[in-house]
């Protein structure tokens, strides 16, 4: 099986566990770019647009030198085991010794301790091997690297690189480009959310404190357009994410947790030739006091987008889906689980004409039982509707999915201290190619 690989100069590694300590105050913020304000929606998304996630083009494989991990990566050929909705292929050896793994539409990215990143691609049988030094065993790093791409086959990837946010091309035999810093105010550690909409790149991340807002904010860059504060002065962030709705318009989701309660925010935004529009922003949820460390994990649902965030509740705990659309209304459903968790994964990629959900749930209420990796699919009126358990992991650290095709989902995830990649498709809910356009 092919794959190919590619170092890379990053900053920030560090366990993965830990939230990231607060910064002291910069002097000033880069400056803001202009925009206009979105009080109405200007046009509404169409209800044929595909779900985000479009391919790019496919990649050729080359050699690395990561052969040294236990199981090497490589599947053996099988038939993929159906369960009641779903396909699903693997996992069986690792792929990668631990975390920090990025999935795009060809393939995964890694970050390495080090300051350094990986790719390596999907190929016939899976993915190719990644990262297998045995220090990664004991410590990865925290920050993830974003992919922003669209069907026209352009890919960029951004990190957060010390306070700098760094924007790399990312072609499609895997070698990233040469390092440009895009904004310079990043918390170090964090990790920014990327899309491609519009013909133009549009990035949120975590800002550090300054003049203007002595939280940890939300902020966004858009190709072309400059830096956009999200967060309201006065208001935090510590977890975001962007959600494309339709063609050039986005709702960006972010978490402001502290310790009295967890406050989800909401603002939506349309990437226009000239400008970027702003809508005012939107409180869309308020949950209790957090455990452990939270993040939300934004997915499209229809033309709205769904944040997901496993919190505690009144009654336990549960995973969330804040549906906000594109009106700025929102609804809250909930699955319930079993027991709590300090770390609790999820993450979700659109295929077989539907949202689908991965996430680590204890498999019972007792206290350490281990986790099960469940399936499912979101509903439109919110409702998070289980499906099946994929696999029985153990304990999973981190998670992440982005659809390959129509039809299909990757999912890479990290149990204990190695990395696992397992492959979804639909079954007979697959999606049929579409017909040739002309005579």
């Amino acid at each position: 099986m092919g794959f190919t690989s590619v170092a890379l100069a990053l900053a920030g590694a560090g366990c993965r566990r830990p939230p990231p300590k607060k910064d002291k105050p910069l002097s000033q913020a880069p400056p803001s770019a202009s925009a206009e304000p979105l009080a109405t929606p200007s046009a509404s998304p169409d209800a044929d647009d595909a779900p985000a996630g479009s391919a790019a083009p496919a990649g050729s494989a080359g050699p690395a030198g990561s052969a040294a991990l236990a199981g090497g990566g490589t599947t053996d050929k099988r038939k993929p085991r159906t369960g009641a909705r779903f396909l699903i292929d693997g996992p069986e050896k690792p792929i990668a010794v631990g975390g920090a793994a990025t999935v795009f539409s060809k393939g995964i990215v890694w970050r390495l301790s080090g300051n350094a990143a990986q790719v390596t691609l999907f190929g016939p049988d899976g993915p190719a091997p990644g990262p297998s030094e045995p220090e990664r065993a004991r410590k990865w790093p925290r920050g993830k690297v974003a992919v922003a791409e669209d069907a026209s086959g352009v890919m960029h990837t951004y990190w957060v690189e010390g306070s700098g946010l760094v924007r790399s091309a990312l072609d499609a035999e895997g070698k990233l480009g040469a390092p440009e810093v895009v904004a310079n105010d990043a918390v170090p550690g964090t990790s920014p959310s990327a899309l491609r909409t519009g013909g133009r790149d549009a990035v949120a991340y975590l800002a550090a404190p300054n003049a203007r807002n002595t939280e940890r904010h939300g902020r966004l860059w858009v190709e072309g357009g400059g830096v956009l504060d999200l967060s309201p002065e006065g208001s935090g962030a510590t977890s975001i994410s962007l959600v494309p709705v339709g063609e050039g318009q986005v709702i960006a989701m972010w978490l402001d947790a502290r310790s009295a309660m967890t406050p989800v925010h909401a603002r939506r935004f349309e990437v226009r030739e000239k400008t970027t529009a702003l809508a005012a922003d939107d409180v869309a949820f308020v949950g209790g006091p957090p455990e452990g460390y939270p993040e939300i994990v934004g997915a499209r649902a229809g033309n709205s987008a769904a944040g997901l965030l496993p919190l505690a509740t009144d009654k336990g705990f549960a995973l969330h889906d804040i549906l906000v659309d594109w009106n700025g209304k929102a609804k809250i459903k909930t699955l319930e689980y079993p027991n709590g968790m300090d770390v609790a994964p999820v993450a979700a990629a659109p295929a077989c004409g539907e949202t689908i959900v991965v996430y680590a749930r204890p498999e019972a209420k007792e206290p350490g039982s281990p986790q099960v990796l469940e399936i499912a699919t979101l509903g439109g009126s919110g409702a998070i509707e289980a499906q099946e358990v994929a696999a029985y992991p153990g304990q999973v650290l981190e998670l992440h999915a982005a659809a390959a095709d129509a039809n299909t989902i990757w999912v890479v995830y990290t149990a204990g201290t190695k990395s696992f990649a397992m492959r979804l498709g639909c079954g007979a809910k697959a999606t049929p190619p579409a017909a040739p356009k002309g005579k």
